[in-house]
């Protein structure tokens, strides 16, 4: 449903000491209000000796706060997201260490902003996203993780969440006590709790029947204590999965996000336990929470990049028949453009940034394509106990103070006992990824086999598969460093065919991928547009796209095009151009299976909206029917959902 699955964690170091809240929220979501009142404190650093920002989001009225027993003055700073910073500066300079009490009350309000949502069912405030309560800064931007007691009153019927946390209850209200310090997230809705026990509790907190708690927390279990073996201790209390509902996830486009000791996902990425999916969000627990970036260079390969390492590590573990498909088009269900073919894609349509340099959407859409396919090899050359070595290390020494792209490299060559620079630099900061060309010729017991590298040199380890005529195949393991690389093997028997990297295991410019990378780059080209919410410049270069046609389609791009039109065309409120646009799709000879039952989705949510009872029930059924020919789950649910509402409307 999302086309890009923000996987938001914190990029946060900390920033004054002994930060300590006591908050009390009294929410009625059928009146919109969402009131935080309390007290926090904490002792400050060096660099705030002169001053202090608070960041507390926009409200429905201006915010209270108070600064107790010292002298100073505050004026505001509007951010761009809709937060306010309130700064404080001190009438004469503070010592380090100086204990402040801050004091204040706002009503936050419904208004929706990134990672806050409000209506009548369902409350969002992510703590990561929107400052719902007064965050501390340290003047840079950096946040503080703070300790705490919160108090959440809300109506009768509603469950408040709270990952990470202990909590006690007495009627409506629920208190959470903070031991260990975090940036905290708040989820309220009509919940179902199933408890799990394992070497710690496991708790999924439902929304919908349809969702498998116990299924869930047990799998969940086994990843996480998994990739405790390989990566080390976490000291969490507990582990919450937190169900919200699909169409909160469509609003704010957010498709799931880790927190400390916890994720947060929509319904339809509940429905059937995804270990690449799961695996990267709870890699999360190391990679941007137990341990965060130390400055921005690497930032999101210390992050992103890390905790999908962590998801190929899970499926690779429990899902090896899958290991291969996700390094190379993406592993069933998650997102298919977090793979090779994803960085291919990417790369063709001329969005490509240095791993180390990672900007804006690039920190997902290259760090989650490329940069977990270049730590995968990293770890190959390094030996895995050995690189497993240094992450551990790393979660051990640097958790407290964070670890700087630096760190990361002098740890890892630590373990390996030698330079890893020509790695670095040729995966780590220069764009790209390797192309070459392979023939090879037998001559009696020997293979001559050559491979050139068409563009950039890169020092290589590759397997090669040699099959024979009688069926049976040998793998061999090379090394290329050259333009023009000649090498002899040995052979015993009749050679028939020749692989270089069989198994995907270099991210290169596949010869069979490199045509539906070429294609796709159109879309991408489109739907990157789209992400930058820049949608009237995507929609003319889309319609720019299908004015030259598609005489050779292989690859659905004229029917994807079609598709993102159409959800371009219905967040502008433009329902019948949409449904135009989608219909069209339909009439595509060459389709995307994956957008399939989403097309009829999207069909019967605009049919129903417009009271065409005839084409919303044919549109509902095809999406089932498309749903199941993908060999997915969800869709009927969905529908039942759609169809169920418009019974519901019906006078």
């Amino acid at each position: 449903m999302i086309v890009l699955l923000y996987l938001l964690v914190p990029a946060l170091l900390p920033a004054q000491r002994k930060l300590d809240y006591r908050l009390q929220v009294t929410t009625n979501p059928a009146k919109q209000s969402f009131f935080v009142q309390g007290g926090f404190t904490f002792d400050t650093e060096a660099a705030a000796a002169d001053s202090v920002d608070i960041v507390i989001s926009q409200g429905a009225g201006p915010a209270t706060l108070q600064l107790q027993g010292i002298a100073a003055v505050m004026d505001t700073i509007r951010k761009s997201t809709g937060d306010i910073i309130y700064r404080w500066h001190f009438r004469s300079p503070l010592p380090a260490g100086t204990p402040l009490h801050f004091t204040f009350a706002y009503e936050r309000g419904g208004a929706p902003a990134f990672q806050f949502y409000l209506d009548s069912t369902f409350c969002m405030a992510g703590g990561y996203g929107a400052a719902w309560y007064p965050q501390v800064t340290d003047g840079a931007g950096n946040h503080t993780r703070g300790t705490g007691v919160i108090t959440v009153t809300t109506s009768a019927g509603m469950m408040p969440v709270m990952a990470s946390s202990t909590v006690t209850a007495r009627g409506n209200t629920y208190t959470f006590h903070y031991a260990q310090p975090d940036i905290f997230s708040l989820y309220i809705g009509r919940y179902t709790r199933q408890e799990y026990k394992a070497q710690r509790s496991f708790y999924t907190y439902s929304l919908s029947k349809g969702v498998d708690g116990i299924d869930l927390s047990r799998k969940s279990a086994a990843v996480l204590d998994y990739l405790s073996s390989q990566f080390g201790p976490l000291n969490i209390p507990n582990f919450s999965i937190i169900e919200y509902p699909d169409y909160v996830a469509e609003i704010t486009g957010i498709g799931g996000a880790s927190i400390l000791g916890g994720v947060a996902m929509p319904t339809g990425a509940l429905r059937q336990f995804n270990y690449a999916l799961f695996g990267h969000e709870i890699g999360h627990q190391w990679w941007g929470n137990k341990v965060l970036a130390a400055g921005s260079k690497g930032e999101s390969m210390l992050s992103e990049g890390l905790a999908q390492y962590g998801s190929l590590q899970v499926v690779s573990h429990f899902d090896s028949a899958h290991a291969m498909t996700y390094r190379r088009t993406g592993y069933p269900g998650y997102i298919s453009d977090q793979c090779g073919l994803g960085y291919l894609q990417n790369a063709a349509a001329g969005n490509d940034e240095p791993l180390v340099a990672l900007t804006g959407n690039n920190g997902h859409t290259i760090g989650d394509s490329k940069g977990f396919l270049a730590l995968e090899l990293l770890s190959a050359i390094v030996g895995k106990q050995a690189f497993h070595k240094a992450l551990r290390t790393i979660g051990d020494q640097y958790s407290s103070n964070g670890v700087s792209w630096e760190n990361f490299q002098a740890e890892v060559e630590k373990a390996h006992g030698s330079s890893l620079q020509w790695f670095y630099r040729q995966w780590f900061e220069r764009t790209g990824a390797p192309s070459w060309q392979s023939s090879w010729e037998q001559q009696q017991d020997k293979l001559q086999l050559s491979i050139t590298q068409k563009d950039s040199i890169y020092q290589l380890p590759l397997e090669v598969l040699i099959t024979y005529s009688n069926g049976t195949t040998t793998l061999q393991h090379i090394n290329i460093g050259d333009r023009n690389n000649r090498l002899q093997l040995p052979v015993k028997g009749t050679v028939t065919n020749v692989q270089v990297d069989p198994y995907f295991k270099v991210l290169h410019w596949d010869e069979a991928l490199t045509p539906a990378a070429l294609a796709q780059a159109k879309v991408v080209k489109v739907l990157n547009l789209r992400r930058q919410q820049k949608n009237d410049e995507a929609m003319q270069l889309a319609q720019s796209y299908l004015e030259e046609g598609f005489p050779d389609d292989h690859y659905g791009v004229e029917y994807t095009l079609l598709y993102q039109m159409g959800r371009i065309a219905a967040m502008q409120h433009k329902d019948k151009e949409a449904l135009a646009y989608y219909q069209r799709a339909l009439q595509c000879v060459s389709r995307a299976p994956d957008l399939l039952a989403y097309t009829y989705y999207r069909i019967a949510q605009l049919a129903a909206a417009q009271h065409d009872d005839a084409l919303m029930r044919w549109a509902a059924t095809n999406a089932v029917k498309a749903d199941a020919g993908n060999q997915s789950e969800g869709m009927a649910e969905k529908v039942a959902a759609l169809l169920s509402s418009v019974v519901a409307k019906t006078p």
